[in-house]
């Protein structure tokens, strides 16, 4: 099994502990390891020479390559990445690192596929995500709107430059689809190991190698679950002044690039920075407040380096609901409530605090986390 964190969060600035456990299922692995050579053996296919590359582990971006040149034709349609990733025992988002820079490198295509979220049928298709918008089931005849992490999937399959794949696989696929809805077996494409359009769109390499890939038009997409983390300056008026616009740049520079690549660590995405505030947004609020807490105790550890004067001070604020995707200034952005209750109440927290809301403070696990810690919670 993948490995999991179980984060512990405060709502204030005080320094937490967090531990990581990982369970590895030798069996669920040795299935999959098994299953991935059914099919390849099953199929045949000729040998295909590929070249994956991916500067961060090149090692395992070979593993997928040798597996990949020798497969079926089959296996190339719709390629299972997260079963790839469960057999080779390689973290999720790792292979989709892998797979992006491969569409990148022109070793793979990849597909949007807008399913209608009430009967899973496929209502369109699309190479680029400009084509986001509401779409119509022909099943249920209605129009809907797409949803990031509800009816959008993703698909990656090999490039028809390297290999032309019978249409008889998407047709089949399509088929299978029907089939279930004819027999009233409903969003059959979902399972465990699929891929979902805010996978894709909460990548930061997507991001960095596919910035043209905007959605145009006024159009938007929601996400159901988005956690929104604003960081922000203490009193950095004051600050300015003392240090001086040069200096205080410098320093400032200093503290965004420590905190980028703390939230790319965590699986947040940096979205924009506003003078020295900044605003984040991750997918799942556990690995949020992770990344706030790591970020306060790093960037704490980091000024203690500095003259008394130079040590800046961070306030930090976090909410999750629904947002709305959209193109602003000529990059993906996030729009709604969600976003501005993050911004307000970022602006409540003191410095080195983390603000947080009832509604994440309620929560069971977060609520067993803050007790391994601390017995004391300060409530605004």
């Amino acid at each position: 099994m993948l490995s999991a964190t179980q984060p512990f969060y405060l709502p204030t600035g005080n320094v937490c502990t967090i531990y990581a456990f990982h369970n590895k299922n030798f069996q669920n692995h040795f299935r999959f390891s098994w299953f991935l050579t059914v099919l390849s053996i099953l199929f045949g296919g000729e040998s295909m020479q590929i070249k994956l590359r991916y500067k961060e582990n090149q090692k395992d971006a070979d593993k997928i390559t040798a597996f990949l040149s020798n497969v079926s034709d089959h296996f190339l349609f719709h390629i299972p990445l997260y079963k790839i990733a469960q057999s080779f025992n390689i973290e999720r988002e790792e292979v989709l690192n892998i797979f992006i820079q491969g569409v990148y490198d022109g070793v793979f295509i990849l597909e949007w596929i807008y399913h209608c979220p009430i009967c899973g049928n496929v209502a369109f298709e699309a190479p680029s995500l400009h084509y986001a918008s509401q779409n119509f089931c022909t099943a249920c005849n209605k129009v809907f709107d797409n949803t990031l992490d509800d009816n959008m999937e993703v698909c990656f399959s090999i490039h028809p430059r390297l290999k032309v794949l019978d249409p008889a696989f998407k047709a089949q696929y399509m088929a299978e689809i029907g089939k279930n809805i004819h027999n009233g077996k409903f969003r059959t494409w979902e399972h465990p190991y699929v891929l979902r359009g805010v996978d894709i769109v909460q990548n930061n390499l997507y991001r960095t190698l596919m910035s043209s890939e905007l959605l145009i038009g006024g159009q938007s997409l929601l996400l159901k679950q988005a956690t929104v983390l604003f960081t922000d300056l203490n009193e950095s008026t004051r600050f300015y002044l003392e240090q001086g616009d040069v200096k205080a740049f410098m320093l400032v520079k200093e503290y965004i690039r420590i905190f980028f690549e703390l939230i790319e660590a965590y699986h947040g995405v940096p979205v924009k920075t506003m003078g020295d505030s900044i605003m984040t947004v991750f997918s799942n609020p556990c690995e949020a407040f992770e990344a706030a807490v790591k970020a306060q105790q790093v960037l704490h550890r980091h000024v203690q380096t500095k003259a008394e004067a130079e040590r800046l001070e961070i306030k930090m604020g976090l909410y999750s609901g629904p947002a709305l995707l959209v193109t602003l200034n000529n990059r993906l952005d996030y729009f709604g409530l969600t976003v501005n209750l993050a911004a307000h109440i970022h602006r409540t927290a003191r410095a080195n605090e983390i603000v947080i809301p009832q509604k994440l403070y309620d929560d069971a696990a977060i609520k067993r986390s803050i007790c391994t810690v601390t017995k004391t919670v300060q409530k605004q």
